[in-house]
């Protein structure tokens, strides 16, 4: 509908802050292109800003409904397609007298369109255009702002915003995490429900209980303040508890990486840093847990199960090189469902057993039976 732009001088309102600013965009009503192309389009916190050389047009952000992106094609650049209520407007006078589309879009032909459209949403959901604006007192009204009293109210306007966001921001974290104490609650009571009843229980209904659970994550994870100076100690058990499952599924080794993006995954709200997690590996093997740290040659540092066989292992992967004749690093990987650096670290223990040779070629590097 771009009977909803209407004609403008550009002056910011009171409160209206400028987000981005972008060169070489046209406008389309809908699919047809119109006389409005290669302007200059700003987004502020109220509006769309448009001009060129001879014109100036303004659409209210109020208006847009919800946003997207229009791929480039052959014949066109990227647009953003900004789809407008079908709710009746006060009528303003502007470019355009009527419409038959419920859309308006921006092409891009300068880039930027990727940009500007994340701006874009993230002020249709801010809809900061819906802030009281602050009103002037008695003693100026009537008069227009100028000079440092302007921007002393300006200034004031957007700190009330910026304090309004973070309140915002501070409840909705609050309500996430009462939420997530009530997946823990809701996690014991599955886990309690399977005990109990166990023997009552399908093969089905126990995959499925136990699906949940892993969806849940850990249960009652070790924090600070529950463990005290034991907390490492306590976190490295609970590593151990975790990983020692994940482990079975990766082979049997998988790096700190990806063992903090799980672990912290399965916690939920108690997210823990990386030094903690390092701190709490390092005294699994005292501890004589199922699960131990270990440091690549390359310099990698991961995780393995203790009881992990490194002759059988090797001997599958020479079985595997001998079936195939030659395999990589990447190859090796995929078929074993370790990371290519574990994978490439095994090769590496393999050849300096003499098991293996290697070819390193303009195609990468491979490994061979070694027939020598």
């Amino acid at each position: 509908m771009a009977d909803r732009f209407a004609w403008t001088d550009g002056q910011l309102h009171m409160g209206e802050i400028i987000i981005a600013t972008q060169t070489g965009v046209s406008i389309q009503d809908g699919p047809e292109k119109t006389a409005y192309q290669k302007g200059t389009i700003t987004l502020t916190s109220h509006r769309f800003l448009w001009k060129d050389n001879t014109s100036q047009i303004e659409l209210p952000l109020s208006y847009i409904v919800y946003a997207e992106k229009k791929d480039a094609s052959l014949t066109s650049k990227a647009k953003i397609v900004s789809i407008v209520s079908s709710v009746q407007a006060p009528k303003r006078s502007g470019p355009f007298i009527s419409s038959r589309y419920n859309e308006i879009q921006f092409e891009f032909k300068d880039g930027g369109c990727n940009e500007f459209l994340r701006l874009v949403q993230d002020e249709l959901v801010k809809k900061r255009w819906l802030l009281e604006p602050i009103r002037p007192s008695a003693s100026t009204s009537g008069r227009e702002y100028r000079g440092i009293s302007s921007i002393e109210q300006n200034m004031h306007h957007q700190l009330n915003v910026q304090h309004q966001s973070i309140s915002g921001a501070f409840q909705d974290l609050n309500k996430l995490m009462e939420q997530a104490k009530d997946m823990v609650y809701v996690s014991k009571a599955i886990s309690a429900k399977i005990q109990e009843k166990r023997s009552d229980l399908s093969s089905d209904e126990t995959i499925r209980f136990r699906s949940y659970l892993l969806s849940l994550g850990i249960d009652n994870p070790i924090t600070k303040e529950s463990a005290g100076s034991k907390y490492h100690i306590e976190l490295a058990k609970e590593l151990a508890t975790v990983l020692q499952k994940a482990l079975k599924d990766t082979n049997g080794i998988m790096t700190l990486s990806d063992a903090y993006c799980r672990i912290n995954r399965a916690r939920g709200f108690e997210l823990i840093s990386p030094e903690d997690l390092l701190n709490a590996a390092v005294h699994m093997e005292e501890l004589d847990l199922p699960v131990r740290l270990r440091t690549l040659s390359s310099g990698v540092k991961s995780f393995e199960l203790a009881n992990r066989n490194e002759k059988k292992d090797m001997q599958e992967i020479i079985a595997l090189v001998n079936a195939s004749k030659s395999m990589s690093a990447g190859e090796l990987a995929n078929q074993l469902g370790i990371p290519i650096s574990v994978a490439r670290e095994r090769f590496v223990a393999a050849e300096n057993s003499g098991s293996l040779c290697r070819d390193d070629s303009i195609e990468g590097l491979r490994f061979y039976p070694n027939e020598f």
